[in-house]
């Protein structure tokens, strides 16, 4: 790597922990983190003023407000595939595209070197178009949600139930949007006034979204990654269910290659099977995954699902009964 490739990269890190950071670093922070002296660290700071708005904070430590920030991102192609692969996962799993979709791909694609990858993308996009843009009153449904979401301001959300026609009315705050893990949409979650707590809504299921005049406080403290610890998909709470499955030897393999939770444990039995182990909050979206492996898997416990996807399957197989 060349000097001038160094130093860039370099001062790249320097703007990202300035802006990320706001209570700032000091120049002998910065030297000890990226492993060079403080005269160097000086320079780069200069440097970096020329392009961009360094703050200092009383006490000498620097930081870069984000609010005032933009940047101009270069990729390196092995990123430019990791954004890629992202882009393209989210795009298989969407069902109904509004236009936003399309147009920040197709901004996005332009910044990527590989000349494949623009034009897979674009292509991508153009599908958005032809098979599943979204409709008017879906696109409503989306800008609103996003409005509130922007602005802080409490929403009414009309929000019909899987399997059932019965509409719940909400006055909900929307503080996430987190997309499916292992089916399609993107979901929002926010606190509904109505019940008094954290409520997950499915975007595709929202029949209509009204503003209001007032604005709520978001919850600070609220990180997806916490609050989705324990989540299978985006199903969240405080307590957690031990679930157990043992898969027989032909599915085995499949089962060891995935990092299907974070809490999973994976026991090898002699015959060649495998014990598989999770502690997750709520089985409602593991039963359609543990229904998928067929007659390969069979749930050990807790016996509440077991008569579950038990009775499940004996449903199912009635259907083709041929006596």
């Amino acid at each position: 790597m060349s000097y001038a490739d160094n130093k860039r990269e370099r001062q790249e890190e320097i703007e990202l922990r300035l802006q990320r950071s706001p209570e700032g670093f000091t120049p002998g922070e910065l030297a000890h983190a990226l492993n060079v002296n403080r005269s160097t660290i000086h320079r780069d700071l200069n440097e970096i003023r020329v392009r961009v708005e360094v703050n200092q904070h009383e006490n000498g430590r620097y930081y870069i407000d984000p609010s005032t920030y933009t940047r101009s991102v270069r990729l390196s192609n092995a990123e430019a595939l990791t954004i890629y692969i992202a882009l393209r996962r989210f795009i298989r799993q969407t069902s109904y595209a509004p236009n936003f979709f399309a147009s920040a791909i197709q901004k996005i694609a332009t910044t990527l070197r590989h000349p494949s990858l623009r034009a897979q993308l674009g292509m991508s996009t153009a599908s958005f178009d032809s098979e599943r843009s979204a409709n008017r009153d879906q696109t409503e449904i989306w800008n609103r949600l996003l409005q509130g979401w922007y602005e802080r301001v409490w929403v009414e959300v009309d929000y019909q139930k899987g399997r059932q026609n019965q509409i719940d009315t909400h006055r909900f705050a929307p503080y996430l949007f987190e997309p499916a893990v292992l089916s399609h949409g993107v979901y929002v979650i926010g606190w509904s006034q109505t019940r008094g707590e954290l409520r997950t809504f499915k975007i595709d299921r929202i029949v209509r979204v009204s503003m209001t005049a007032d604005f709520f406080e978001p919850d600070a403290q609220l990180q997806p990654d916490v609050l989705l610890r324990h989540a299978w998909g985006v199903w969240y709470g405080s307590q957690q269910t031990h679930v157990i499955l043992h898969f027989d030897p032909a599915v085995a393999g499949r089962v060891r290659e995935e990092l299907w939770h974070p809490s999973q444990v994976i026991e090898d039995q002699p015959d060649g099977s495998v014990i598989w182990s999770v502690e997750i909050a709520g089985t409602l979206e593991l039963v359609s995954w543990i229904r998928g492996w067929g007659h390969e898997v069979e749930v050990i416990a807790p016996e509440s699902l077991r008569k579950e996807i038990a009775e499940s399957l004996r449903l199912a197989a009635a259907r083709y009964d041929l006596k």
